[in-house]
């Protein structure tokens, strides 16, 4: 039987959806150049044309998961006609995932804590500019009052992804509640003495 030749966009895709699925099945260590290519069906030679390790391919995981955690606070950012009350709301607790679930089984598998790592980390670097353009347009509005707008940013940033990543504290529900009740307050305080989420009504989170 003849191989399908494919555009090099899609067969380098198809690459990294099988190994996405094959980690998540089987945790990173446990996955073989071998399994991938037999998975799809592809000589070698294919795999290495658009990948020389296996780790190339771990890397391109981490910048597409990482992307996409990322590309939602952008446009967050960038959209006018929105509070800048509602978008650090939306930040903290209105965040989707594309594909969530098969994402999530990805990064938890206990043999992928390394790829799990490097996307928290991504994502909290590649959205902090985002935060920061969200946090800067607060001060000038004269909402929020901040010292080192970058650093609330990380600050934020690093709570969220890491304190209420199911992966990584097995809380059960209750307690994440109190903790993001616990986490909102702090962040209000650090945002400024007066400001509160609570004053934000469902309109209010769509449009100004």
């Amino acid at each position: 039987m003849s191989r399908v030749n494919k555009k090099p966009e899609i067969r380098r895709a198809e690459i990294i959806e099988a190994s996405l699925e094959l980690f998540r099945e089987n945790g990173y260590n446990q996955t073989a150049v071998d399994d991938i290519v037999n998975k799809l069906g592809i000589a070698k030679g294919t795999f290495y044309y658009h990948f020389k390790t296996k780790y190339d391919i771990m890397i391109a995981i981490v910048e597409r998961l990482a992307e996409e955690k990322v590309n939602m606070v952008k446009v967050l950012a960038e959209t006018e006609g929105m509070t800048v009350e509602a978008k650090m709301y939306t930040i903290l607790w209105e965040q989707p995932y594309e594909d969530e679930s098969k994402i999530i089984e990805f990064l938890h598998h206990e043999h992928n804590a390394s790829i799990h790592q490097k996307v928290l980390v991504q994502a909290v670097q590649d959205s902090a500019p985002y935060v920061t353009q969200i946090l800067n347009q607060g001060m000038a509005e004269g909402i929020f009052q901040i010292q080192d707008p970058q650093e609330t940013a990380e600050f934020i940033l690093v709570g969220i992804n890491f304190m209420f990543d199911p992966g990584i504290f097995l809380w059960s529900e209750d307690i994440v509640e109190r903790k993001k009740l616990a986490f909102t307050r702090i962040i209000e305080r650090m945002l400024g003495d007066s400001f509160t989420f609570s004053n934000l009504s469902k309109t209010s989170l769509k449009q100004k």
